[in-house]
């Protein structure tokens, strides 16, 4: 009986090495999947390229910041005994805020890439008050120059703004002027003169204009007490910034988003010079709204790249099933080419994608793919049924996928039950198979006198219990 058990150790390292053989085989297979990954983010990038180029014609991604009332100060230099005066400029912050905005979205493209751009109307009114300015900013002998005073808003991207500039100071309207000339805010936009705290006024303001940019939408809620609204055409945005809107609604024709906002959620004080600056991050204070592609291909097959693996590895075993099972034979080059297979669908998907979209191509790849498949299974192993059987495990394996793709937060969940269930089954197929047995079969298949693998077969079964 000694005897007979290590004879059959022989047979049982051939199947090892089969086993070996595969893993090694798919292990392989990830340097080219890899690589059809670079080239996946490769071309991410250039639509990314692309897309800027467009926006730099048309206008970047907007952000607007204020408005601000500027306010000069001046004092005699103490430092001279000439009497020359010593200058200084206080920004001051509105204590009342309303802010809406309509914004038209539209997709130009360039070859097969496309980019997001948009036109805003935006409608910004609130008034102004003394009593919000910081005393001890004037201390030292400081005087307050109203008369020359300004209004102004900060645009991230001035080749946005339009020609049709209105604005009007306690119902008087004024003309705009390029620029804003405080160093301390460090801000691109424009300003308006005006004259303000003369007691006869409210010191109200109303501005309107029409901002290209593409991308998002960014507006700084500078108020004491600020109060945005954002409306558009755009059936998919992404709200982001300091806070999440209050109230919003979203569909098919549009969206609308509404935010009330405190001067306690920004990082601002309501007035400030360029002695008392606030933290540079106040200009990040901001809420806004993200015009992104519903369905980004790049993104989605990047993350598809990452389940080629599994893919291979079930695909592999779906193979190794077949030998094990039915006794068929299936050589290491042949896995390889399914392996290939497997590894191309990932390219044609991001191939077919940048011109036919997500969907069509991810059909039309899935396909393909397990057709080729079949196909050649059906060949090699020579019945057509075993050829449609791994058809359909093939294409319920990337109906999966494009599940999963779709549910990203439960992506990592419904990985691990696929593979689960992949295992589950696994032994619940192989629960009664006699691995010995299979060696011999392999032995078989490799070439093995059928006399010598059946009498080694034969023995393991009589020593059985």
């Amino acid at each position: 009986m000694t005897k007979d058990f290590f004879s059959e150790r022989p047979l049982a390292r051939e199947l090892s090495l089969k086993v070996a053989i595969i893993i090694v085989l798919g292990l392989i297979l990830l340097i080219p999947l890899e690589l059809v990954g670079g080239v996946i983010q490769e071309r991410a990038e250039r639509a990314r390229q692309v897309t800027e180029e467009i926006a730099g014609r048309w206008a970047a991604p907007q952000t607007l910041r204020g408005p601000f009332l500027l306010l000069p100060a001046e004092r005699s230099n103490p430092n001279y005994s000439s009497g020359a005066l010593q200058q200084q400029m206080i920004a001051l912050l509105p204590e009342n805020l309303d802010t809406k905005v309509e914004v038209l979205t539209e997709t130009r493209s360039r070859g097969i890439f496309d980019a997001e751009i948009y036109t805003a109307k935006v409608r910004l009114s609130g008034r102004f008050e003394r009593a919000s300015l910081d005393a001890t900013l004037l201390e030292g002998g400081w005087r307050l120059r109203p008369d020359l005073a300004m209004v102004a808003v900060g645009v991230s991207d001035p080749i946005g703004l339009q020609g049709d500039l209105k604005f009007a100071w306690d119902g008087k309207s004024g003309a705009a002027e390029s620029g804003i000339p405080v160093a301390f805010l460090n801000l691109e936009g424009v300003h308006w003169p005006v004259s303000v705290f003369d007691g006869e006024n409210d010191d109200a303001f109303e501005i309107e204009m029409t901002l290209r940019g593409s991308a998002a939408l960014s507006l700084l809620p500078a108020g004491r007490t600020s109060s945005l609204q954002i409306a558009g055409n755009w059936p998919s945005p992404s709200f982001d910034g300091i806070t999440l809107p209050q109230a919003q609604e979203v569909g098919d024709s549009g969206f609308k988003a509404q935010w009330r906002i405190s001067d306690l959620s920004r990082a601002l004080p309501q007035s400030w010079n360029a002695v008392a600056v606030p933290p540079g991050y106040w200009r990040d204070s901001v809420i806004g709204v993200k015009f992104l592609d519903p369905i980004d291909f790049y993104r989605l097959s990047e993350r598809s790249v990452k389940y080629g693996a599994l893919f291979i590895a079930l695909t592999f075993l779906v193979l190794f099933l077949f030998e094990v099972l039915l006794g068929l034979a299936v050589h290491p080059i042949q896995y390889l080419m399914v392996g290939a297979a497997l590894v191309l669908f990932f390219l044609n998907l991001v191939a077919f994608a940048e011109v036919i979209g997500f969907a069509a191509a991810y059909a039309i790849s899935g396909l393909v793919v397990a057709g080729m498949i079949s196909l050649y299974a059906a060949a090699v192993l020579r019945r057509f049924l075993w050829g449609s059987v791994l058809f359909a495990t093939t294409g319920a394996l990337y109906s999966l996928l494009f599940v999963v793709l779709r549910m990203e937060e439960a992506a990592l969940l419904s990985g691990t039950l696929v593979l689960l269930v992949a295992l589950g089954l696994t032994m619940f197929l192989t629960r009664r198979v006699d691995w010995y047995a299979q060696a011999a079969s392999v032995s078989r298949s490799a070439g093995q006198p059928e006399s010598q693998a059946r009498q080694t077969s034969s023995t393991y079964e009589s020593d059985r219990p």
